[in-house]
């Protein structure tokens, strides 16, 4: 761990070689963070409530084989958009920086075109694939619907995606959030909640997310007029092509292999285990999942700042932006990993009783996303300081590894068994973008100061597991919960929070009173 602190940091506002006041990036980040964070909180309860309708309108089985539908999916949507949300912020950003309309209009183009065009080549493919896709990967129901639907889903799909991405490119992080996290399962959920009203089955329901995502992708259309007009003008765009797919492509293998380490195990439990293990293993990542919560809000506002500064030579003041972020995530991510952990029979029975078999999966998937959250935006650094080739390769790698080890442990544990291969594998992964950004960059984000979470967490914690021991189910959510949250808060209150957060949490709670007081 590095010995900087705070007070050895580079200002946010140091001055530029031209003598005028850069940007304060902190700000920048907490600002844009704050907008994707307030969005995914909705798009959080919006997603955990379709989730728990699902789960409990269906059952373990079928809501297994929407799990498996929407894994698959996903695997081919990250092939459709051919790496090109990435390289849509990549140079977006830079191009609205530098005032470029005619290159933004042509990058938002070539995006738009190129992924959209390979969305319905493969969603035709998923399409025609689907009776072989059922007779292998569907061992309860061998219904090839479900691969059809979502098929010709795809193209509408990866179009809602980018122009999400698109959002973000021009710093628009709340219509960013709302595209890409909120807008579909939204509509999926008012949608299923009709049709489970109206007494109607499952079939129907996946009928509803085809619709969904039709709406989502013509919301996209209406968003991109709105947020950059030029787009829709005579303006004659501009595009280096060849440069925008050489950035792009290799992060095609570097969100395959990511999708991959995040889908794997409910692809291979489906034939190995069946759609109703995939049903208890979903509820249960999804859960753990959320331990990201706070790093994908940060990461989302960040990523266009790393591009900025490492591109300008900026790298001191990247990398204490970069330590600043992890602190920032492990403050926010601690106390929900305590409460996922300790009170994880409760949680996961939110799905319904016969969920609650699932406590093992969550508390083993909630330790390996402690790790990824506290790495931070390690992959956004990487693929942002053009490493994206390592990153590549350390993805592929691990998607690899992840493959070998789920076939190996759920032939051996079952669906617990997928949850170890998949935490190692997550683990492992972190661990080596987190020396290769040092090797490349020497840029690493651990400070001294992350212990006074740590310690925060620890106390926690151990007060938890005793109340979660001597509490009733329902004393529990009412009592031993809000207890924990307490002690963690009053532990870092009486340990202290370092001069720069003192500083941010004063400014924002500042900047709330006076949204109140108006």
């Amino acid at each position: 761990m590095s010995h900087s602190s705070e007070h050895d940091a580079p200002s946010s506002h140091a001055r530029t070689d031209e003598g005028d006041e850069a940007p304060d990036y902190a700000d920048r980040i907490l600002k844009g963070g704050g907008s994707v964070f307030s969005g995914s909180l909705i798009a959080k309860a919006v997603g955990f409530a379709l989730q728990v309708v699902l789960g409990r309108g269906f059952g373990k089985t079928l809501y297994g084989l929407y799990s498996y539908g929407l894994s698959v999916l996903r695997i081919v949507r990250e092939l459709s958009t051919l790496g090109l949300q990435n390289g849509v912020v990549r140079f977006g950003a830079e191009h609205r920086e530098d005032g470029n309309e005619a290159a933004l209009k042509g990058t938002f183009l070539a995006v738009g075109g190129l992924g959209t065009g390979a969305g319905v080549l493969m969603g035709g493919a998923l399409y025609l694939a689907a009776p072989w896709l059922s007779e292998v990967a569907l061992r309860s129901t061998n219904d090839p619907l479900v691969f059809q639907l979502f098929g010709t889903a795809l193209p509408f799909y990866v179009f809602t995606y980018l122009g999400s991405r698109m959002a973000r490119a021009l710093g628009q992080m709340r219509v960013d959030v709302l595209l890409d996290s909120i807008l579909q399962p939204a509509l999926f959920l008012l949608l299923t909640g009709i049709i489970l009203l109206l007494g109607q089955g499952f079939t129907m329901a996946l009928y509803a997310f085809l619709a969904s995502t039709v709406l989502a992708a013509g919301a996209s259309v209406y968003a991109a007029y709105r947020l950059f007009p030029p787009l829709f003008s005579s303006l004659a765009p501009t595009v280096d092509l060849r440069t925008l797919l050489r950035f792009s492509l290799p992060i095609v293998g570097v969100s395959f292999a990511s999708i991959g380490l995040a889908r794997a195990d409910r692809i291979m439990l489906g034939p190995l285990a069946g759609e109703e293990a995939v049903g208890l293993y979903t509820a249960a990542s999804k859960m753990s999942v959320q331990l990201r919560f706070v790093l994908f809000a940060l990461t989302a506002a960040f990523s266009p700042v790393i591009s900025e500064l490492y591109h300008s030579g900026r790298t001191d003041e990247l990398a204490q932006l970069y330590a600043d972020t992890v602190r920032w995530i492990a403050l926010g991510t601690l106390p929900l990993a305590v409460v996922l952990i300790v009170f994880a029979p409760d949680i996961m029975a939110l799905f319904g009783t016969e969920f609650r078999e699932g406590a093992l999966l969550l508390r083993v998937l909630a330790g390996a996303y402690i790790v990824v959250a506290g790495s931070g935006s390690v992959g956004h650094m990487l693929q942002m300081s053009d490493h994206q080739d390592f990153a590549f390769w350390v993805n592929a790698s691990m998607a690899v590894l992840n493959v070998g080890l789920n076939w190996i442990l759920i032939q051996w544990y079952g669906v617990v068994g997928a949850a170890l291969a998949t935490g190692a594998a997550h683990v492992l992964g972190n661990v080596f973008q987190l020396w290769g950004l040092y090797h490349f960059t020497h840029i690493q984000p651990f400070r001294w100061n992350l212990w006074k979470p740590l310690a925060a967490a620890g106390a926690s914690g151990a007060v938890a597991w005793v109340l979660f021991a001597q509490l009733a189910s329902l004393s529990r959510w009412l009592v031993g919960i809000p207890v924990a949250l307490l002690v963690y808060g009053g532990v870092l209150l009486a340990l202290g929070l370092s001069p720069r957060d003192q500083a941010i949490a004063d400014d924002l709670w500042a900047e709330l009173r006076t949204r109140l007081g108006a």
